[in-house]
């Protein structure tokens, strides 16, 4: 029996295909939720971070470098820095021209920047605040600013040579900022950047507090320093040497108190300046130090007893031929005692003087006051000089020697071997750092005094004191007496080599080495005159009355007391680092009646830096004269005052 077959409905299976693939759509939806939600979250949720945010490593706030007694030689500053995304750059031609306009770059430079696949690139660092303003109100996308921070030397030019300078980086790159770089630089602080829903990049928090700041305190006194280089540079001028160095230390424990190099340089713009004049010349150049050696000489033979203070020499009327060679005396004599050797600084008495010694004794003595190895002073780039060994000796040598020919010396080795000879007879390792602090004053390590060896005993150092102040008082150092001041020295006049073989007849190195006795601590004060070329030449003549005039300024200072205690200088104010902090986030800026300018605040009383956070936040230029505390300004307080206008500021309480 034929049974019909019932016809399909096509609608209803339509109807249930429809539904059964939105069921499966729905359950693979369902599925993938569950894997994006929970399976895989925390994977893509990493990945999704990791697309939008970057991580930015900016260099964090470099340690201070302070003075004796606080005053701040080297700071770091807020600056701002032009950055760029290039892949959130959109019209990267015009991008590029606007940057050029406004920084003042080469337009094909920038774009050549802005076209690299990169996330991240400088554009222009260090800027100052009104350009970065301009910047800002240009809008262009994918274009930042980021907070920098720029070195900064209050004191500009004083003791640029021992201080030394950071590079762009933060980086010391030379003196004291490149022999404690490892201190004082911070590790690079890492920031993070997200993009907006306009895709520009949003600074946020650091990920990470930065590490806590170490700040260098000094030896130098900035008092001492000040003298020391006044007093030099007028020297180089009035001599018109080639160059000069002055050094002052601390007969007692090492400590340098003050280090002046002519010709000298502002550290706020060092790459103007030649690498030459950069060099520090106390440690890097190595010189024969001339008569002023015969200090050592007479150490030698006195320590050895092979000599006695009234011993007489024959000095041949100051010419005398010795193993074939003629070798003459300045002032001709025709018998000097062994002191008088030492006080009328005679060639003919001195050679006599180093007969008595051997070869290995002579070169003991010397090599035990330092000569010929690194003092260790904590400063790069020193040079040790030159001791010949005994055995390389020729007939003559040990005679070159005992005037200062023949061996080279620097002037730190020189200043801490005269230190040892007249202190009771100890070397000491003289050194510019005395403490390292974090940043709130707590000390992390402190340099103390480091003896280094007992170089000759303690009453060959009382008479060596007693033959060296007769050289003051009536010898080739008369001119660096200083009326009811204990002042002992010697003097020294050395040829230069030459380099076509023998000694220059017109190139001299005139050189004091002496020492104030009546300060606490001892005083060793060092002056040299590289190649003067006025009609005087001789160290008595013309580095002698450089020394007095340093060591009448010192006592002047100190009244011949104590050289740790006293602040003599405005500037030296003890509550300066706390109004630091605290000055210049208390003063009230007010903004004038139309935009872009600003009614100018009172600024006395505050230290540079104080000013130079001010400024940035008015987006103005300065302009500084002298240094210590703010004491006058242009425009006056409460003058209306255009952005990118320059104040001037004028400070006192050190002249600089």
């Amino acid at each position: 029996m034929y049974r019909s077959r019932k016809p399909v409905n096509w609608v209803t299976f339509r109807i249930v295909l429809v539904a059964a693939v939105f069921a499966l759509g729905a359950m693979l939806l369902m599925v993938r939720a569950y894997r994006l939600h929970v399976t895989d979250a925390d994977v893509l949720k990493k990945k999704a971070e990791k697309a939008r945010t970057r991580v930015l490593h900016l260099e964090a706030r470099r340690g201070m470098i302070f003075d004796r007694d606080g005053e701040q030689l080297a700071a770091s500053l807020e600056v701002n820095s032009i950055c760029a995304s290039p892949r959130d750059v959109v019209d990267k031609a015009a991008t590029a021209r606007a940057l050029a306009e406004i920084l003042e770059l080469d337009q094909k430079e920038v774009l050549d920047k802005l076209v690299e696949d990169r996330a991240f690139v400088w554009i222009r660092r260090r800027v100052s605040p009104l350009v970065a303003g301009k910047v800002k109100l240009a809008g262009l996308k994918g274009v930042f600013s980021v907070t920098e921070f720029r070195r900064f030397y209050p004191l500009r030019s004083l003791a640029a040579h021992a201080i030394g300078f950071a590079g762009i980086d933060s980086k010391g790159l030379e003196g004291l900022e490149f022999h404690y770089d490892e201190d004082l630089r911070t590790d690079p602080l890492p920031v993070t950047a997200q993009s907006d829903a306009l895709g520009r990049p949003v600074m946020f928090a650091s990920v990470q507090r930065g590490p806590g700041r170490r700040d260098l305190h000094l030896t130098l006194d900035r008092n001492i320093q000040y003298i020391a280089e006044k007093e030099l540079d007028d020297a180089v001028r009035k001599e018109q040497a080639q160059s000069g160095s002055a050094l002052v230390m601390d007969a007692d424990s090492g400590q340098i108190l003050a280090m002046a190099v002519r010709p000298t340089y502002n550290l706020n713009v060092f790459e103007r300046t030649a690498p030459d004049v950069r060099r520090n010349r106390c440690v890097s150049d190595a010189f024969e130090p001339g008569s002023t050696f015969k200090v050592f000489l007479a150490a030698a033979a006195l320590d050895l007893a092979k000599a006695d203070p009234h011993e007489t020499f024959n000095c041949y009327k100051g010419r005398m031929v010795y193993k074939g060679h003629e070798i003459h005396d300045v002032t001709p004599h025709s018998r000097l005692s062994f002191e008088d050797v030492i006080v009328h600084s005679s060639n003919i008495g001195a050679v006599q003087v180093s007969e008595k010694l051997t070869k290995s004794e002579f070169y003991r003595v010397l090599t035990s006051f330092g000569f010929g190895s690194a003092s260790g002073v904590d400063l790069p780039g020193e040079r040790a000089g030159l001791v010949p060994l005994p055995g390389r000796w020729s007939a003559l040598t040990k005679a070159n020697i005992a005037f200062g020919q023949g061996v080279t010396v620097n002037a730190v080795q020189l200043a801490a071997a005269f230190a040892a000879a007249v202190n009771g007879g100890t070397l000491y390792r003289p050194h510019l750092m005395w403490k390292m602090a974090a940043g709130f004053g707590e000390t992390i390590r402190e340099n103390r005094r480091v003896p280094v060896r007992e170089v000759i005993k303690p009453a060959t150092s009382e008479e060596l004191v007693r033959i060296l102040r007769e050289v003051v008082e009536r010898g080739t150092g008369r001119s660096a007496a200083i009326p009811g001041v204990d002042i002992i020295g010697k003097t020294g006049t050395a040829q230069k080599a030459d380099p076509a073989g023998g000694y220059s007849k017109d190139k001299y190195i005139a050189s004091f080495i002496g020492a104030v006795m009546s300060t606490k601590p001892r005083l060793v004060i060092f002056v040299m005159l590289d190649e003067p070329v006025g009609p005087q030449k001789t160290g008595g003549k013309i580095a002698a009355p450089v020394f007095r005039r340093i060591a009448q300024g010192i006592v002047a200072l100190y009244g011949g007391g104590t050289v740790e205690t006293p602040r003599l200088m405005a500037s030296a104010d003890p509550d300066t680092s706390a109004m630091d902090t605290t000055r210049s986030r208390s003063i009230k800026l007010r903004r004038g009646p139309r935009e872009g300018e600003w009614i100018v605040p009172d600024l006395k009383g505050m230290t540079m830096r104080q000013v130079l956070d001010v400024c940035g936040r008015i987006k103005c230029d300065a302009a500084f004269n002298g240094a210590g505390l703010a004491v006058g300004q242009s425009p006056k307080p409460g003058e209306l005052f255009k952005e990118g206008s320059v104040l001037e500021v004028l400070f006192k309480g050190q002249s600089s």
